[in-house]
């Protein structure tokens, strides 16, 4: 009897993926949503950059109510204490809001009168093999205040602004070390920054927590330099000196204390490391998620 031979069976093919490739994936996917995340607002930063450069410099006395992106370039000054006229943060009822009664708010750090005060407190933590600073508390205030150039004024309340001000005092203590009365009250107020950790150095290891604490406050002060980039809207309101509009939005809506040059590279310097964090998030997506796009492509 002539056998017959055995049909080939084409080889079954292999599962692109076993159930231990879940986690690497899932690592993959997370890296680059955290990706997208760093490198919108990196990129954020950069547009504002390229839209503060081309706005061009207005005159306060030609605004108009809906002129948008437009750059003021003067000196500070505070708005007059419980001024009689209604200012554009005023509520319905017509009445200035309480920010509007006070011409100046103090430092958190020096109790110095400021416009714009903005500040935050890090902490010097190991992260990983290394150590950085790590911040740990935040914070920004301003109450309206007018821009003055060229004879006229401005009204500006900076509710809603992102300030861009260069460090205007730091302070760093190790622990053990008494701090100035002025951060003391600081301290005191806020239950998130009561007190500097304790710990020891010896060289480059810490025994203990980490001992380090930096407090930084960046200010605008009456008379400073001031750069304002925001959309005008109408202020019939306005007291004498001032002119008959003003900025309280905007996209971008930047309150600077210098040169809008100056404000464009630190919008720019702002940007360059969540750029950076996210091309690395990218580059740990591509490694986790490299295996499952070969078996696909295979």
């Amino acid at each position: 009897m002539l056998a017959l031979p055995k049909p080939s069976v084409p080889p079954s093919p292999a599962p692109l993926q076993t159930a231990v490739d879940v986690v690497p994936t899932l690592i993959g996917v997370a890296a680059a949503t955290v990706g997208v995340a760093f490198l919108a607002y990196g990129a954020r930063g950069s547009l504002d950059a390229v839209r503060v450069l081309r706005a061009a410099p207005t005159d306060p006395r030609s605004l108009r109510e809906g002129d948008s992106r437009v750059r003021l370039s003067g000196r500070a000054e505070t708005v007059p204490e419980r001024a009689s006229k209604r200012s554009p943060s005023a509520d319905s009822s017509g009445r200035d809001s309480p920010e509007d009664d006070d011409a100046t708010l103090p430092a958190p750090f020096s109790d110095e009168a400021c416009l714009c005060c903005a500040y935050d407190v890090s902490e010097y933590r190991s992260q990983g093999k290394g150590r950085s600073w790590v911040t740990v508390d935040s914070g920004e205030a301003g109450v309206p205040f007018r821009v003055a150039t060229g004879g006229s004024a401005v009204r500006v309340d900076p509710a809603a602004a992102e300030f861009v001000f260069g460090v205007d005092e730091e302070y760093e203590l190790d622990a053990g070390e008494r701090p100035p009365e002025r951060i003391r009250r600081f301290t005191d107020a806020f239950e998130e920054v009561e007190e500097t950790d304790t710990g020891y150095e010896f060289g480059p290891l810490t025994i203990g927590d980490d001992p380090r604490r930096r407090y930084r406050q960046r200010l605008l002060r009456p008379g400073d330099e001031v750069t304002v980039i925001g959309d005008a809207e109408s202020f019939p309101d306005a007291p004498v000196g001032e002119v008959r509009s003003a900025i309280a939005t905007g996209s971008p809506f930047v309150v600077g204390d210098a040169s809008a040059r100056q404000v464009a590279r630190r919008l720019v310097g702002r940007s360059a490391v969540p750029v950076v964090l996210g091309i690395v998030s990218f580059v740990v997506a591509a490694l986790a998620l490299s295996p499952l796009v070969g078996g696909v492509v295979r």
